[in-house]
């Protein structure tokens, strides 16, 4: 077969693959990520020998000097060729990175895929359906895998990257480098080469150049061998996913904190290690910190463990599960178990009273119906649309009229917390209770909050 009847053959695989795997439509809008490397200029050249339409999306990271700005100028000259629009956008990654506090590759990663979200929720605007082109190949989805399967991430990491993905689409994976450069070459398509591609202190230029180098001496089909068995293990994963989605169901209950969990149902599950995996990996925690975790069935009730993202806490038979960015956000969790919190620039205690000799006119102290509450109580700052019963009456108020009435100030009004128990306002803190938590009679177990 000679060389021009092997590039017919690539398009018309090419755009047989992207209608079976039905990637996009005629008429989307099609953004491709082009970084001026060979995968991505040769996905250009296919897209246009294709028929299809599209814009070219370039990031110039500007780490690497003036072949940061060559690679620009590249691309700007690809695109003129090809009489394609482009958008460029420059980023200071090595300031991004000092604010984010993560590696140069994570950082970039973050800034490019924010970047594209941005340009695709513009050109939605438009009304079409947008996507996001990006040039990874059979060879790139071999080390994502094997990278994977070391990294520990699970069923789900051994599937490797899916061609279709919210708005990212990547219709080379079933094409090896190989192909993509033969096709290059038959064409004299030019490129660039990035330098840092052959820094072995990135993790993937470390697979590619070294660990499956010395795995093909041994294992000459591993490429092969690894996406085979990414694709068997996506079919698995289906019906993994359903049985799981049950368990998990079962298991996982949202409350006004975030989540819950009961202790004793988890600790009965099997296989339990996998099923802790699949839920807490769902909010930021790896396998070690499962293995932490498992030290909080037994654990009395306030003990914690946090991600990045995420702070589970032990309240008597439950796992909490609450976002960190709502504890940073002055959202404070009462366990029913709780002495003392600290909330603002103030402290709250709690703790149970007899009925006898309560002094209901402090506003410092509260004395609550424990009947009526459902722990955990959430305490935050009050917000717009608050409202509550104010104790006496029957109709309810928004609780910014109230802070009115009683003539606070501004300031006041800024500093104002509430206390919630099951999505209703307990306590305007200092202020005033609602009347639906109020004691009823002398038989009711009370708790007073004092702050």
């Amino acid at each position: 077969m000679n060389q021009q009847q092997e590039v017919k053959n690539l398009v018309k695989q090419f755009s047989d693959s992207v209608v079976s795997k039905k990637l996009w439509k005629q008429q989307d809008s099609l953004l491709l990520a082009c970084s001026g490397g060979l995968d991505s200029v040769v996905l250009a050249r296919l897209l246009k020998n294709s028929g299809f339409s599209f814009e070219i999306l370039h990031c110039n990271f500007n780490l690497r000097g003036d072949e940061s700005n060559r690679d620009e100028q590249f691309v700007r000259s690809l695109a003129a060729e090809m009489n394609v629009n482009i958008q460029v956008k420059s980023f200071e990654t090595r300031e991004q990175m000092v604010n984010m506090g993560k590696g140069v590759q994570e950082t970039a990663r973050i800034l490019r895929y924010r970047w594209f979200e941005e340009v695709v929720k513009e050109k939605k605007l438009l009304g079409s359906e947008v996507w996001v082109l990006l040039a990874h190949h059979n060879d790139d989805q071999a080390e994502t895998i094997a990278m994977n399967f070391f990294r520990g991430t699970g069923i789900s990491g051994l599937i490797g990257m899916k061609p279709k993905l919210n708005h990212l689409v990547r219709p080379l994976l079933s094409f090896t480098r190989k192909e993509l450069a033969e096709y290059a070459a038959a064409l004299s398509i030019k490129w660039v080469e990035d330098s840092s591609n052959a820094d072995d202190h990135y993790t993937r230029n470390l697979f590619r150049l070294e660990v499956l180098p010395l795995i093909r001496k041994v294992f000459p089909e591993v490429d092969a061998n690894l996406v085979g068995n990414g694709k068997r293990f996506s079919e698995i994963n289906f019906i993994y996913q359903l049985h799981l989605e049950k368990t998990i169901q079962k298991l996982l209950l949202k409350n006004d904190v975030g989540w819950k969990i009961p202790v004793r149902k988890l600790m009965n599950m099997v296989p339990l290690d996998t099923i802790m995996f699949e839920i807490f990996s769902r909010f930021g925690f790896n396998v070690d910190h499962c293995m932490e975790i498992k030290k909080l069935f037994l654990a009395s009730t306030g003990k914690s463990m946090q991600s990045a993202s995420h702070i589970v806490l032990k309240n008597r038979e439950w796992l909490l599960i609450t976002s960190v960015s709502e504890v940073k956000n002055k959202l404070v969790v009462i366990s029913e178990d709780a002495i003392e919190v600290a909330f603002g620039n103030q402290t709250m205690t709690m703790k149970s009273v007899v009925v006898e000799n309560l002094n209901l006119l402090e506003n410092h102290i509260a004395y609550i119906n424990k009947h009526e509450l459902t722990f955990p109580l959430i305490l935050r700052p009050w917000k717009e649309g608050d409202y509550f019963y104010p104790l006496g009456m029957k109709k309810k108020k928004k609780i910014s009229r109230f802070m009115t009435d009683i003539k606070l100030s501004k300031f006041e009004k800024d500093q104002q917390w509430v206390m919630e128990s099951g999505k209703k306002i307990v306590w305007v803190v200092g202020r005033r209770i609602d009347d639906r938590f109020k004691i009823k009679n002398k038989s009711d177990a009370v708790l007073m909050f004092t702050c």
